[in-house]
């Protein structure tokens, strides 16, 4: 974010990146970890169902959809924030990096890891691994 910032390439001087940082840092903590919740889920389900692909252009078709409804639907993931917001900052958006941390930051990644271990792992293991299995006595 500091190099796309400072070499100037963003049309309008990143403006619109700080308009996004502002929407970013503006939400509630609980909408904001449902949020994450949910873009965690499509993104390892996007993982998994292009496993199932026997070529790169069914693993890309697969991929470009889940992941094109995760931006269109307006939900957060921490990793594509960490560039987002940070470029916004640096753009002039009226964003503390204390803000960042705690109303971004902080519920997104709780989120992220709920949606991506409980709700894909979790429940793949639960329904064909062992923690479905009764425990030998």
């Amino acid at each position: 974010a500091g190099l796309v910032s400072a070499a100037g390439v963003l049309a309008g001087g990143g403006a619109a990146a700080a308009k996004v940082a502002v929407a970013k840092t503006s939400g509630a903590f609980l909408p904001t970890l449902l949020k994450g919740v949910l873009c965690n889920w499509l993104v390892c389900m996007a993982v998994y169902l292009a496993s199932f692909a026997k070529d790169a252009a069914g693993k890309m078709v697969i991929i470009w959809f889940i992941i094109s409804s995760f931006v269109a639907m307006g939900l957060e993931h921490s990793v594509a924030n960490m560039f987002l917001i940070p470029l916004g900052i640096l753009s002039g958006a009226d964003v503390s990096w204390k803000a960042f941390l705690l109303k971004n930051l902080l519920p997104v990644t709780l989120g992220n890891i709920v949606g991506g271990a409980a709700l894909v792992a979790g429940a793949y293991s639960f329904a064909y691994g062992k923690l479905g299995k009764p425990v030998p006595a």
